[in-house]
C-alpha cells in the first residue's frame, strides 16, 4: 500500500462498507458485505466480523486495483460518552510566549483529570482557552501569559470496544490506523466546510441506534447516542399489527397492505418522543448559536413520510436530508461514513506532507525522538 492510499471502513449494524481513495480524494474503489459478529455496536464474534471486514475491503481493493494495509474505521454505540474537564499549566513566572508544547501539556492535564481506566479518549476537543484566568480565546499559540487553562470536551469509548474492533481488523489482515466516532466521519461527508465551521447538527438514524453529532469550528464538539433505531419501529409495527418481523420490515419500507397514513400515525409519535429527548440535550448548543446551524438527517428511516417534518416541528428550525458532497464515483448515501473517514485520512496525509515539505526529515536516534514528538503534537493540532 502506497503512502497516499486511504481506506475508510464503516462497520455498521447491517453492513460493513469500505472505500479506497488517494490522498487527493480521488476515489478508486468501494465494497460492502453483510455485517456478522457485531451487535449493539460491539463485537460479538471476532471470526465472523473479521470475515465481513475482509470481504468488504477485498471488494474495494479489486475495484481499486490497489492493496490496502491500514484502515480508518468508526465506532458508535451507547458506550460513547463525552466528559467536560478543565486543565491548567504554569508557563513561567514572567509572561512568556505560549508554545504548542504548552498547549499540549494543558490538554493532557485536562485529559488525565477526567479519564477512568476503562475508557479511552477518541476525540480531544478544546472548547476554549484562558490566559492568566481572564483572557478567553480560541487559539493561544504565540500569545504571552504566565498560566494557561483549557475547557476540554473528551469524547470517549470503552477500552474493550476499541480493543475488540482493532483485533477484528487485524484478524482480517489489516491495521487499524485510527478509530473515530461515526458522526465525525459522516459529518465530513455531508456538510460543507463552512457549515462545519459555523455550526452543524447531524442526526443519523441507524438500524439499532440513533446518533446526534454537533460540529463547530470545523470539528466535532459532542456526540449523543440514543438506544432507538429502525428496528424499534419495525418491532412496533409487528406488535400492533400482529405480524412477523420480516413482514413488518417490508411493510415499513413499501407500505403494502396498510396505508401510508396508518403507518405514519402509528410510528411518528414514537419518533417524536425520542426527538424531544434529543432536543433537550442539543438545546444548550442551539441556544448559543447566533444563526441557525445546518441540520441534516441520514438513515433509511429518515425517508419515512413525515419524518423530516417531525424533526422540524420539535427543533423549530429547517432540516434537510443529508447527501454526499463530492462523492465522485459513488453517490450512495449509505457510504457517507466510509467516505467521510476517507476524507479525514486525506486531510491528515496532506497536513503531514506540508509539514515535511517545510522541515527536513531528521535522522538517527534524535530523528526518531523528534518524529515521535511530532506525532504526539499532531494528535492535537
Amino acid at each position: 500500500m502506497t503512502r497516499d492510499i486511504i481506506c475508510g471502513l464503516d462497520i455498521g449494524a447491517s453492513n460493513v462498507r469500505a472505500l479506497i481513495a488517494k490522498a487527493d480524494q480521488n476515489m478508486l474503489g468501494f465494497g460492502q458485505a453483510t455485517t456478522k459478529g457485531f451487535s449493539n455496536s460491539v463485537v460479538s464474534n471476532l471470526g465472523l466480523l473479521s470475515d465481513a471486514i475482509e470481504t468488504s475491503v477485498m471488494k474495494a481493493e479489486e475495484m481499486a486495483k490497489v492493496k490496502a494495509r491500514k484502515v480508518i474505521t468508526n465506532i458508535s454505540g451507547v458506550h460513547i460518552r463525552t466528559f467536560q474537564s478543565r486543565g491548567s499549566v504554569h508557563i513561567s513566572d514572567r509572561p512568556s510566549e505560549i508554545t504548542k508544547d504548552d498547549i499540549k501539556r494543558c490538554i493532557e492535564s485536562a485529559k488525565v483529570i477526567a479519564m477512568s481506566l476503562d475508557r479511552e479518549a477518541v476525540h480531544l476537543v478544546p472548547v476554549r482557552f484562558f490566559i492568566d484566568d481572564k483572557m478567553e480565546i480560541n487559539d493561544p499559540l504565540g500569545l504571552f501569559g504566565s498560566k494557561l487553562d483549557v475547557d476540554l470536551n473528551i469524547i470517549t469509548s470503552l477500552v474493550t470496544v476499541l480493543q475488540n474492533i482493532t483485533k477484528a481488523i487485524n484478524l482480517a489482515g489489516y491495521e487499524a490506523d485510527e478509530l473515530i466516532v461515526s458522526g465525525a466521519g459522516t459529518g465530513l461527508a455531508i456538510f460543507e466546510e463552512e457549515e462545519l465551521i459555523n455550526g452543524a447538527v447531524l442526526i443519523d438514524v441507524g438500524k439499532e441506534i440513533t446518533e446526534a453529532s454537533l460540529f463547530i469550528d470545523g470539528k466535532i464538539l459532542d456526540s449523543f447516542t440514543f438506544p432507538f433505531g429502525g428496528d424499534d419501529l419495525t418491532q412496533a409495527l409487528q406488535d400492533n399489527l400482529k405480524i412477523l418481523f420480516d413482514e413488518a420490515e417490508d411493510m415499513k419500507i413499501k407500505y403494502g397492505l396498510v396505508t401510508k397514513n396508518e403507518i405514519t400515525n402509528l410510528l411518528l409519535p414514537r419518533v417524536e418522543a425520542i426527538l424531544e429527548d434529543m432536543h433537550k440535550k442539543l438545546e444548550p448548543f442551539l441556544k448559543n448559536k447566533k444563526s441557525l446551524p445546518a441540520v441534516s438527517v441520514v438513515g433509511g428511516v429518515a425517508k419515512m413520510d413525515g419524518f423530516i417534518e417531525t424533526i422540524e416541528k420539535v427543533f423549530k428550525m429547517p432540516v434537510n436530508m443529508g447527501s454526499l458532497k463530492s462523492g465522485g464515483k459513488i453517490n450512495d448515501i449509505t457510504f457517507a461514513c466510509s467516505f467521510g473517514l476517507m476524507k479525514h485520512g486525506a486531510k491528515k496525509i496532506i497536513a503531514a506532507t506540508r509539514r515535511n515539505a517545510l522541515v527536513p526529515e531528521p535522522i538517527g536516534f534524535a530523528g526518531r525522538f523528534i518524529t515521535k514528538i511530532k506525532s504526539i503534537v499532531s494528535e492535537y493540532f
